[in-house]
């Protein structure tokens, strides 16, 4: 490897450390649904460990869920590095994984590699604030899968197609929207008038579809997919529905499901921004390339196919269905990145102007978001530990969060704030996602909280202490703290702080 090159790999790492850097700046991430994830991996790890009391309420189901692939190589990283610093780790490579793919994409889609830098301005996207890590961990292998698939057509061999049928099982595991679009793309990409090359081609896709098909017929979550695929609405007794937006809707929640997650103005056009610097790129290179892409089609431009699809898939598909959320909103952010390999080679200035405008956009942005979370640990996340620390190992807490919502990040960071204790101490906690079909875990049908219903969390005002709580020995309180204050008779206060407080029930 020569110079340039060594110095083009150390530019784009720091480009890339810089990006994820945010990632890094405090304990407590402004991640939705991070503490159930941390939950779920202490669970795995710690199952065997009496210290915890996991194994009182839980069962261990791992084929149950879909996401086997990121809570398998999360529970690997707790041992050298612990439960939480060994996901912070696994998301932040998942998260930078995915310029590094989309640089292999392009390069095996003889494009312009400098184009992978439109992937750092949507790194911070609603699917991360909200943490929904398996889909975004899904994404970057999607994109090696379609590399491979470019490679094994041009260069068909048996040690590259092996890869590519472990690479579309992996991703199958991780989140099954990029697997369907990765399944997809090497068909596409290995559609051929001879019929022997087509077997050849989609050979590797024999075991994720024999995986795909046992997960649709026995698991639980798989069952409920296939149900809203096919828009079944009878479903265990009772008629469900799915959610659809109209059109105007979706097209003006477009942002929301992009980059639009924080609440100043920092990142209000970031999406606007991006997209009109990629479809500028695409226009540019489709009126340099139109006749030649006539005469002579590649293979790339087979790929056209996923980002039309992702398209209309945001429009067509329901938002939700029964607990599958989101469906449709997984699109925008995939139809754009899928958008990238498409645009025909650029000449290498226009290249490079292109990505150095997108490096910018992504730094600013990563300077806004850095400020956010800091702001929403230092300001906001006030004396959790100090909460958690009140309350003994291995016990049964639940979480009553009447302040959800932060001043500096969008949606609702402290929603599963409980979740910290399970992923710390053990035991068990509500609100969990331990009762979804998706779930590795579950728990004991002998040894389990009362069932509740649908949108608990976020409903604590409606939550009857004495009738609702009394299988919990402590309720951890964000804001509040209502009615459980005045229930003197069944809870004493053993820790209250400006935001969080602490409430333990008498014993029976």
């Amino acid at each position: 490897m020569n110079r340039f090159a060594i110095g083009r790999e150390v530019f784009w790492l720091l480009v890339v450390a810089a990006c994820v850097s945010p990632l890094w700046l405090v304990e407590f991430l402004a991640i939705q649904d991070l503490p159930q994830h941390l939950a779920a991996i202490r669970v795995l790890h710690s199952y065997g460990d009496a210290a915890f009391g996991l194994r009182d309420y839980f069962t261990v189901e791992l084929f149950r869920t879909q996401y086997l692939a990121y809570y398998a190589t999360a529970n690997l990283l707790a041992y050298p590095l612990g439960v939480e610093l060994g996901n912070r780790v696994l998301m932040t490579l998942c998260v930078g994984a995915l310029p590094y793919a989309m640089r292999a994409l392009l390069r095996e889609a003889r494009g312009n590699e400098e184009l992978a830098m439109f992937t750092l301005p949507l790194l911070y996207n609603a699917h991360l604030i909200l943490g929904f890590l398996n889909f975004l961990a899904a994404i970057p292998l999607c994109l090696w899968g379609l590399t491979l698939a470019l490679r094994t057509r041009r260069a068909p061999s048996g040690r590259s197609s092996a890869i590519l049928a472990l690479v579309l099982l992996v991703t199958f595991f991780t989140h099954v929207v990029p697997f369907a679009l990765l399944a997809l793309g090497v068909g596409v990409i290995h559609l051929q008038r001879d019929w022997r090359g087509c077997a050849r081609g989609w050979l590797p896709l024999l075991p994720s579809m024999v995986a795909t098909g046992a997960w649709l017929l026995w698991s639980p979550a798989g069952r409920a997919t296939a149900e809203a695929a096919r828009g079944d609405h009878g479903h265990a007794g009772h008629t469900l529905e799915p959610v659809f937006r109209t059109a105007s809707q979706a097209w003006s929640a477009i942002p929301m499901w992009m980059t639009d997650v924080l609440h100043d103005s920092a990142d209000d056009s970031l999406h606007v921004r991006v997209v009109w610097l990629l479809l500028s790129a695409l226009t540019f290179g489709l009126g340099m390339r139109w006749t030649r892409a006539i005469v002579e089609p590649s293979y790339p431009w087979r790929l056209w196919l996923l980002p039309l699809i992702s398209a209309l898939a945001y429009f067509v598909l329901p938002e939700s269905y029964d607990w599958i959320w989101p469906i449709a909103p997984r699109f925008p952010l995939l139809c754009v990145l899928l958008t990238v390999p498409v645009v025909p080679r650029l000449p290498v200035s226009i290249a490079r102007g292109a990505a150095v405008l997108a490096l910018l956009l992504a730094l600013t942005n990563t300077r806004a978001v850095a400020k956010a979370f800091v702001a929403f640990d230092h300001e906001e996340m006030g004396e959790l530990n100090m909460a958690l620390d009140a309350i003994p190992q291995g016990q049964r807490v639940a979480g009553l969060i009447f302040q959800r919502g932060s001043r500096h990040v969008k949606f609702s960071p402290f929603i599963h704030s409980v979740a910290y204790y399970q992923a710390r101490k053990g035991g068990a906690v509500m609100f969990t996602f331990a009762d979804f079909p998706q779930s590795p875990f579950r728990f004991r049908d002998e040894q389990r909280p009362p069932r509740v219903g649908p949108r608990w969390e976020w409903m604590p005002e409606r939550v009857n202490p004495e009738r609702d709580l009394a299988w919990y020995s402590y309720v951890l309180v964000r804001g509040g703290p209502g009615r459980i204050a005045r229930a003197q008779n069944l809870y004493t206060p053993v820790f209250r702080g400006p935001r969080w407080s602490v409430w333990k029930r008498y014993a029976d």
